[in-house]
């Protein structure tokens, strides 16, 4: 057999370049990213389910096409129509949405009122199986708290209202309430139900909208519901048009995991899935009772302040059918067989995405399960016979222990597959005066620096408006927005009003991505040397704790609350002392998820303040309450998250600059694609993306996600497993929004990198079928090296069907390749029909990429990569 190695060999160089020359002619490399303006690492775009409805067209279906309500020109309600009679609203994605957030864009409005008296835009998610649309029963919004402290319009942000003493609107002799003047507003159509009294009130002069959980009988009333509150609801209570008429909001679409009392994405009773419903408010300026707001008063008279779920309001809104992807497959309990993978939550969307169209082709047969999980456990259940078989990763499997100083695990053989390349970027959320800043923010290494070390004053445990603090940070500005360093990168992003730290949301894991943002950080000069404690032009220091981890020696591969300062804030009672430590003041988010959930919904986790009504972790009242929602045109917030997550939410992205504020970077599909050709491709560690070192133009936190599959597998793991990382390396790399696709923040993967993973895929699920072609193993060549080589300890390469697999006792060389006939790979390497040419060509290019360019990428576990200025 070792005879055959030469022309093996020659045989498959040959065949790969033949190949790939092919292959780049014909391969698609995701098309979908010239069918739109919409930067596909950025996204947040409109898509092909874009939907332009006008409010003077009356009220919309479910098709979001045909008329089911036109507008009433007798209404007696008509003298608030020539407030809305020129609005139209546009929303960039109608269909296969899940957790995301949506682009809500308007023209013809008219230009929103100081503080939000009058003309503005409220909205709200709903459910509702009716053609016709929803009920306000059906929507979630009502949430106290939204709106601030004002006492003057509290009306708009709640789901009860006045009743007018007459059923008759008047511009010229407006009616009032039972108990108010004109002045206050009342709707004259309510209540238009009788369950909008609310039967437990102590009187009956107002109206109450209760809000009915999908699949419940239950009328909750007023603003307390165990089903949604203002941290945690969707609704937006004002949005601001500019003077052109314009506006823009980037609402937060929620599915039944986020939002149970709306039921988005699960499976109703005859299999279909819940669809719902985005209801936008259009608020102008007279009252339902006909009262004109006059908008220079300054009492309740110069305000809106009737509830959008009243009737007469209610009439008023532009309704746009939603539809959402499912949440679960419609299959029978213990009909399929679960195949599950964990991994790094980069790849979460993308999985998402995978999932829905392979679960809908197996029929039930097979279904793909996914869990984000941290780096260690990704290795434990590779580890583990009964564990998952799939890991999707960034770094080799086992290097966390190395990394954190403890000896390389002992696995079992794996291979590596490309899946997707994204980026891990800060993701901002500001709105100040005119709206949402759509432009990014630069910011330097050392910005970056300050904001992971909680040197900014009011980041630290003792310091706000009445104590204040250390010695060391005298001359360090309150907030990040107050450093010289970054007004000057960023003109006209303001400090909001209030003493909330402005620091980036952050999760508490251990990981390599963490550890590359660390290596981009002390990559700079001046970053490095803030880091080891010599101050900044204007004399900022980094917080002494720290200084004291050595962060200008090696980056670290966590965000620690380094600072141990306990704090008694004096809020307290003897018995319960108001103590604020650093996780007090900043904790942690769950994951990017999370982060850019937050993010986009301005709810600020940080800053906590003293609640003598929480009870605390051991079950005490009084406890720190969360930051609570940041009001429009008075929202700062970012966070750190991956590049699907900020296109996904619609956030905005920073811009990395070099340490004087020039050369700036986003994360881009220019600036991606330019940092990952900069990878040695065929080079002896699992490729990746140095973050010092991303080339000219390169963004410097790339991230390729592999899969690892354990081989020590049973035929058919192997052959789903193999199916998997097929289609995600064909199909699934078109860029889209339908199930099966590429989602926003993916850059699909160059043709070489779909190559190697198409022959992954082949190679395992040919090995896995009745007759498998003949495996050919030879011993292990020099790293890196090209043809079939397979070290020994790989058992020789994929075990024939049937055979005793490989055990985990035996300790994985450097890397892996294998060699499989071509005739076999193209008959099981077929996801969905396509031509005999094609798979003719593909059948070629896998035998070929295999033995001559597949090497450096199927590799074993053993060791790490090192990053930049890791310790040894």
């Amino acid at each position: 057999m070792n005879r055959r190695i030469p022309a093996l060999r020659l045989a498959s160089a040959l065949v790969a370049v033949l190949g790939m020359i092919g292959l780049i002619a014909i391969w698609r490399v995701g098309p979908a990213l010239a069918e739109t303006a919409t930067d596909q690492i950025t996204g947040n775009g409109a898509t092909d389910s874009a939907v332009t409805v006008s409010w003077a067209g009356g009220l919309v279906g479910a098709d979001n096409k045909t008329v089911v309500a036109p507008r009433d020109v007798n209404s007696p309600f008509a003298f608030m129509y020539p407030d809305f009679r020129d609005l139209s609203v546009t929303v960039s994605q109608t269909q296969n949405l899940v957790h995301q957030s949506i682009n809500v864009t308007w023209t013809g409005g008219k230009e929103t009122q100081q503080t939000f008296r009058s003309d503005f835009l409220q909205m709200m998610q709903c459910y509702g199986d009716a053609n016709t649309g929803p009920t306000p029963e059906q929507c979630e919004y009502g949430s106290f708290g939204l709106l601030g402290s004002s006492p003057a319009n509290q009306g708009i942000g709640g789901r009860s209202g006045t009743i007018c003493v007459s059923h008759t609107p008047s511009t010229t002799n407006p009616p009032g309430g039972a108990d108010t003047g004109p002045g206050l507003g009342c709707d004259p159509q309510e209540p238009n139900d009788p369950s909008h009294l609310d039967p437990n009130a102590s009187d009956q002069k107002n109206y109450s909208v209760p809000f009915i959980p999908v699949g419940l009988s239950q009328k909750i009333y007023g603003y307390s519901t165990e089903f949604y509150d203002r941290f945690n609801s969707n609704e937006v209570q004002t949005a601001n048009t500019r003077p052109d008429g314009t506006g823009q909001v980037f609402f937060q679409t929620l599915t039944a995991t986020q939002a149970p009392g709306l039921g988005c994405g699960l499976r109703k009773a005859d299999g279909q899935t819940r669809d719902c419903w985005l209801v936008i408010v259009p608020r102008g300026e007279i009252e339902p009772n006909g009262f004109t707001i006059n908008t220079s008063a300054l009492d309740a008279r110069g305000f809106m302040n009737e509830s959008p779920l009243g009737a007469a309001s209610w009439a008023q809104r532009i309704q746009i059918h939603l539809g959402f992807d499912p949440l679960q497959p419609n299959c029978p309990i213990g009909s399929a067989k679960e195949r599950g993978t964990v991994g790094t939550e980069l790849a979460a969307h993308a999985v998402f995405s995978w999932q829905l169209a392979l679960n809908t082709a197996a029929n039930c047969k097979t279904l793909y399960g996914y869990a984000a999980t941290p780096e260690p456990t990704n290795t434990t259940q590779l580890v583990d016979p009964a564990g998952a078989g799939l890991a999707f990763t960034n770094e080799p499997i086992g290097s966390e222990a190395t990394r954190g100083g403890s000896p390389a695990p002992t696995l079992p053989p794996l291979v590596y597959a490309p899946m997707t390349v994204s980026a891990v970027t800060f993701g901002f959320n500001i709105n100040e005066g005119e709206g949402f800043r759509d432009t990014p923010i630069k910011l330097t290494p050392r910005l970056v620096a300050k904001a992971l070390t909680q040197s900014y004053r009011f980041e630290l445990p003792d310091v706000d408006n009445f104590f204040q603090g250390p010695d060391w940070a005298k001359n360090n500005p309150n907030f990040i927005t107050n450093d010289p360093e970054f007004t000057k990168l960023n003109p006209g992003v303001v400090t909001p009003p209030s003493s909330v730290p402005i620091a980036p949301l952050l999760t508490e894991d251990h990981s390599g991505i963490n550890q590359q943002v660390w290596a981009w950080v002390r990559a700079d000069p001046v970053a490095r040397t803030w880091l080891g404690g010599e101050p900044d032009e204007n004399g900022m220091v980094v917080n002494p704790h720290y200084q004291a981890l050595g962060l200008d020696e090696a980056a670290i591969d966590s965000f620690p609350r380094a600072d141990p300062t306990c704090f008694d804030t004096g809020k307290g009672t003897p018995d319960r002392p108001s103590v604020r430590c650093s996780l007090d003041l900043l904790p942690y988010v769950n994951n990017y998820d999370d982060a850019a959930s937050h993010v986009r919904a301005a709810n600020n986790p940080l800053g906590a303040g003293w609640d003598t009504t929480a009870i605390g972790p051991d079950g005490k009242v009084g406890w720190w309450g969360r930051g609570g929602v940041e009001a429009a045109g008075q929202t700062l917030i970012w966070g750190l998250m991956g590049s699907a997550d900020m296109a996904n939410f619609g956030l905005v992205p920073a811009d990395l600059c070099d340490s004087s504020g020039a050369n700036c970077i986003s994360a881009n599909v220019n600036s991606v694609t330019t940092a990952l050709d900069s990878v040695d491709f065929d080079g002896p560690a699992l490729p990746s993306v140095d973050p010092a070192k991303p080339g000219p133009g390169g963004y410097p936190l790339v991230q390729i996600t592999y899969a690892a599959v354990r081989l020590d597998q049973d035929d058919e793991a192997l052959k789903a497993y193999g199916a998997l990382i097929a289609y995600a390396a064909d199909q699934g790399q078109t860029a889209g929004v339908e199930p099966g696709q590429l989602p926003r923040g993916y850059l699909p993967l160059p043709t070489k990198w779909r190559a190697v993973s198409q022959a992954v895929g082949a190679i395992l699920m040919n090995h896995a079928s009745p007759t498998p072609a003949a495996t050919t193993a030879t011993p292990a060549g020099p790293a890196g090296g090209g043809g079939s080589n397979i070290p020994p300890a790989m058992g020789g390469g994929l075990p024939a069907a049937g055979s005793t697999p490989v055990t985990a006792s035996t300790s994985p060389a450097p890397y892996s390749t294998t060699q499989a006939s071509a005739e076999p790979v193209a008959k099981t390497t077929t996801p969905t029909p396509a031509s005999a040419a094609r798979w003719v060509l593909i059948a070629v290019v896998v035998a070929g990429v295999v033995g001559s360019v597949g090497g450096p990428l199927l590799r074993a576990s053993f060791g790490g990569r090192a990053g930049p200025g890791q310790r040894p």
